[in-house]
């Protein structure tokens, strides 16, 4: 297996754990936060949201650039 295809699978599986997660906070009483709870709460502190945009920047950069 390349590193391509590992990085691929990789990224595969947390979209994966991701899509998941929303589904189970939404079908269930779980207690996961939804995904709009964590958006505002990481809007309200300016540090973590400019970290959050510069960690995605950072993602596209690495792995959609190539």
């Amino acid at each position: 297996m390349s590193a391509q295809a590992l990085s691929d699978a990789l990224w595969a599986l947390l979209a994966a754990c991701s899509v998941a997660a929303i589904a189970i906070s939404h079908l269930t009483s779980a207690h996961l936060e939804r995904i709009s709870a964590l958006v505002r709460r990481v809007e309200a502190n300016r540090a973590a949201y400019v970290c959050i945009i510069l960690s995605w920047m950072w993602v596209g950069w690495h792995f959609f650039a190539r």
